[in-house]
């Protein structure tokens, strides 16, 4: 059976593919079968890019915290007492190690934020699904970091603003930023995975914007 708290998607899916048992209860209360992973996995792309429109305003419309500066880790640091054992850092590596430490406090607070959309369960797990049909590794892994990327791209050294920021200011200098090469975007992960699953979601939101407009209104369309 699906219900099985001990298995993975990629487990429960192998498991269902390869079942001889695809009988369907439709009773209210019933627990989930193999029949009902199956069905799952044939949503259409329309429906896919529909739920990622849902899931991207549930983040719109979530609250979201001043996203953390490297001057932020800066000032605690220059706060806290001395570590008279250890080499004092030079003002550039301090800066670095800052700006490091604030872009890994903004990517765990939108990992906490995202653990609270309704929508996000339903939408890695059909990603999810769609990676394990082209054979990729660690599937569930890969679908997170896609969506965590695709609900909040922008770099988090510059906050999508493409330019460095001159320390304790907030304001941009004319130095391009070095970890986005200017963009203001951070980098697609999982490399061919990775980008290969950025295009299905385009392509899914694409269909599921044209099957609403077609839906709203239906002598404008032409197929």
């Amino acid at each position: 059976m699906y219900q099985d708290d001990r298995r993975t998607i990629e487990e429960s899916y192998a498991s269902a593919t390869a079942s001889s048992d695809l009988r369907c209860d439709t009773r209210e209360g019933a627990p989930r079968s193999d029949t009902d992973l199956l069905i799952a996995a044939g949503w259409s792309p329309s429906r896919i890019g529909a739920a990622l429109l849902r899931l991207h305003t549930e983040w719109d419309g979530a609250e979201h915290l001043r996203p953390a500066a490297g001057a932020d880790f800066s000032r605690a640091a220059q706060q806290r007492p001395a570590d008279t054992q250890k080499p004092p850092q030079t003002p550039s590596a301090a800066r670095a190690q800052a700006e490091k430490l604030a872009a890994e406090h903004n990517q765990q607070q939108a990992k906490l934020l995202m653990s609270h959309l309704k929508t996000m369960p339903v939408v890695r797990e059909q990603l999810t699904l769609q990676l394990l049909k082209w054979k990729v590794e660690d599937a569930e892994q890969v679908a997170g970091a896609l969506l965590r990327w695709w609900l909040a791209p922008n770099c988090h050294a510059c906050h999508g603003r493409k330019f460095e920021v001159i320390p304790d200011t907030g304001r941009l200098s004319s130095k391009q930023c070095k970890p986005c090469g200017a963009t203001g975007k951070l980098r697609i992960p999982h490399g061919e995975a990775g980008r290969r699953l950025a295009n299905f979601m385009d392509d899914c939101v694409h269909r599921a914007r044209q099957s609403i407009k077609k839906r709203l209104h239906p002598a404008a369309v032409r197929v």
